[in-house]
């Protein structure tokens, strides 16, 4: 049991790393490393990069704005935050108007999404997981953060609530248990002393995961993602190298999750980036060395800078993510009462409103000076 100021700083630091690491990626999502090294050397900061997606500095994109829904619709109901998740996934599309890379308030969404979000509008919201998509994709595990903290203490119930959050999208299990096992090994390290990211026990909550999911949603249980993990976790144990770990990954996921094209391990494909962001954290000293690290390997950058902020921040704590970034960062002063419900379990409606902060956050767009 974490000591209350402990509990405090650790679940702070998951959310603001979430939000840093989605901020820093942002400006250069689908870059390669070799564009971003020649670009920047080294990105380290909070930037922004002029041209037809520009960005605003220090904001996040799609990535950390469902995680701040799924974390209001938990805190409104804990028993069924899909439903809450859904309607507000429908209200921030409904709030504004589409203009270039924003769909309502939505920032960076995929069609996928849109996808989801149109058949939601269009029929109602009575069954918030009537319009899924079969998709794969990272997009379910880079917003699942809220649900390791609040259910940070029982696996069985996290496994059911993980579910439920990602099937409002995701169909596909190697995109929900993407979901779960960052959620997993999130909750995982809530502990005084955490442990290694990748171990035995997080290859057991995945195949617990797994059966979960099966029995939920009717299905055969599928075991590719424990697989993939297992793999990870046995690498692991001989590996001085990160490049070695995501080498392996790209390797298994492409043996193994049956990609419908080509796939590396920064991709947006769950068995590749989930996988990846629990080795690099799993690799790394510090928050700073683990973001830093996520970010300039390029590829999906703003959805895995989110992961590993998420997972680092979990495991470090504020008090260890570096002043500049949260200086930066446009949600900082934002979370206090999110945290605070978090860390009592306490349901209600969160302060400040998400839509009025989606808001205030959509207007930075207004203040771009040049094209």
């Amino acid at each position: 049991m974490l000591a209350l100021e402990i509990l405090w700083d650790r679940i702070a630091g998951c959310l603001h790393g979430l939000l840093i690491g989605n901020a820093i990626g942002s400006p250069v999502e689908g870059w390669t490393a070799a564009q971003i090294e020649a670009e920047f050397g080294q990105l380290e900061q909070m930037t922004e990069v002029a041209g037809r997606h520009w960005r605003p500095r220090g904001l996040h994109t799609d990535d950390g704005q469902q995680a701040l829904a799924v974390l209001d619709a938990i805190c409104m109901d804990p028993e069924h935050p899909e439903q809450r998740f859904a309607e507000l996934m429908v209200e921030l599309r409904d709030a504004a108007p589409q203009r270039s890379g924003r769909w309502g308030l939505h920032r960076g969404v995929s069609k996928d999404f849109r996808h989801t979000v149109r058949g939601m509008q269009a029929s109602g919201l009575d069954k918030p997981c009537a319009h899924a998509t079969p998709s794969a994709s990272s997009g379910a595990a880079t917003r699942i953060a809220p649900a390791a903290l609040w259910w940070r203490d029982d696996s069985r119930l996290l496994n059911q609530r993980v579910v439920q959050l990602s099937a409002v999208t995701h169909s596909d299990m190697r995109g929900i248990m993407g979901a779960q096992a960052l959620a997993a090994a999130i909750s995982q390290s809530m502990v005084v002393r955490s442990p290694p990211v990748l171990t035995q026990r997080l290859v057991e909550a995945v195949e617990a995961g797994e059966r979960q999911a099966a029995r939920q949603l009717g299905i055969p249980v599928d075991h590719r993602f424990s697989r993939l993990v297992a793999g990870l976790v046995e690498q692991r144990r001989a590996a001085y190298h990160l490049q070695d770990l995501l080498t392996g990954i790209e390797e298994r996921a492409r043996a193994i999750a049956e990609p419908t094209e080509h796939v590396d391990a920064t991709s947006p494909f769950a068995p590749c980036s989930v996988l990846s962001a629990l080795a690099i954290v799993d690799f790394s000293s510090s928050f700073a060395d683990a973001v830093i690290t996520a970010i300039n390997l390029g590829g999906d950058t703003d959805a895995n800078g989110a992961m590993v902020g998420a997972l680092a921040g979990a495991r470090w704590g504020l008090s260890m993510v570096p002043s500049e970034w949260l200086d930066d960062l446009r949600a900082t002063g934002s979370l206090l009462e999110r945290i605070e419900r978090l860390v009592d379990n306490e349901t209600g409606a969160c302060q400040p409103d998400l839509l009025a902060l989606e808001l205030q956050w959509d207007s930075l767009y207004d203040d771009r000076s040049w094209s």
